[in-house]
């Protein structure tokens, strides 16, 4: 099982997981797929299987909406190893940030980009097919309710969505589980599969918060997803490249330039991995923040060196990282 359009195992287990919770036979679901205690996570199944006995098993429920009721079901506690560290990141932010860039830990067929202009009022989450096969509306529609879900939930109420939208058509008339889920106009038969949403809602902080476990786990997710060093040479690049822009200011048009390629290049580029500029930046400063307290530097030369306008803005993300202060050692 190697498929280049496939759905990972690592996300079929804690799926399985869900199933039963449900009352429905999560070990017959992986069987049925050819997956036992000895399948690896990191193995893809063909995503047509997937899909069909997922469809299988809404429709012996009477369940159009099944992925909601996944999704709700999920509420008590997050799917999987990837769910745990995306959710125990210190804001909205963070969270997607690295759930966009981990995605393909759990499939190979669909991308997830965040799109959060700086200065812009709204943000959007999409997915993109990756290839050109068919993405089952179960698979599509999951992560999207999981996602407001939960981020509802550890912010208090506070993350809110304007308007989310699905390129498969729904059933008329929807169930309501849509709005009671989402909690915004939900669209059937759209251009592209999004989700909007204020972009202030991205500095919100999670209750769920745990950086230093989820920075661990971070590790753990880039082995399943990639593969051990194995990191795209083209994000190196853009690594070293922002590494040495820092204490003058990163700009999405000076890495270009150190890149030799216009900026909207590099912002397609980017793009293409599933990154952004302001994740990157966001690796390189706690990279060379944590070692530069290691090594005794000062929090005043930290902060500077790193681009940041004071100190108190670094210790700010410092904590946003690690959550505690940073204190050279």
């Amino acid at each position: 099982m190697g498929a280049s359009d496939g759905i990972s195992v690592a996300l079929l287990r804690p799926l399985a997981g869900l199933l039963d919770r449900l009352d429905t036979d999560g070990a017959a679901f992986l069987a049925a797929l050819g997956i036992d205690d000895a399948t690896t996570p990191e193995t893809y199944v063909a995503g047509d299987r997937v899909d069909g006995l997922l469809d299988e098993i809404a429709a012996r429920r009477g369940e159009p909406a099944f992925a909601l009721v996944l999704a709700q079901a999920s509420m008590a506690r997050p799917l999987g190893l990837f769910g745990h560290m995306v959710w125990l990141s210190g804001t909205v932010r963070d969270a997607l940030t690295r759930a966009v860039r981990f995605y393909g830990m759990l499939t190979r067929r669909t991308r997830v980009t965040l799109d959060a202009p700086d200065g812009a009022m709204h943000a959007t989450v999409r997915q993109h097919a990756t290839g050109d096969a068919a993405r089952g509306r179960i698979l599509t529609e999951l992560p999207f309710a999981s996602l407001a879900l939960r981020a509802r939930a550890a912010t208090g109420g506070q993350f809110a969505l304007r308007a989310v939208r699905f390129a498969h058509r729904g059933e008329a008339p929807p169930s309501p589980a849509y709005a009671e889920v989402f909690a915004a106009p939900v669209e059937f038969a759209a251009a592209v599969d999004e989700m909007v949403f204020d972009a202030a809602a991205l500095d919100l902080a999670l209750s769920t918060a745990d950086p230093i476990t989820s920075a661990a786990l971070e590790t753990k997710v880039a082995e399943l997803a990639a593969g051990e060093g194995d990191r795209s040479p083209f994000l190196d690049r853009v690594r070293r490249a922002a590494a040495d822009e820092l204490a003058a200011g990163v700009s999405l048009a000076g890495v270009a330039r150190r890149l030799g390629m216009s900026a909207r290049t590099l912002r397609r580029r980017l793009e293409d991995e599933s990154c952004s500029l302001r994740a990157v930046i966001d690796e390189v400063r706690r990279e060379r923040g944590t070692a530069m307290l290691a090594a005794g530097m000062p929090v005043k030369e930290i902060a500077s060196s790193l681009g940041f306008s004071e100190p108190s803005a670094f210790s700010r993300a410092y904590k946003r990282w690690t959550g505690k202060s940073p204190r050279p050692r």
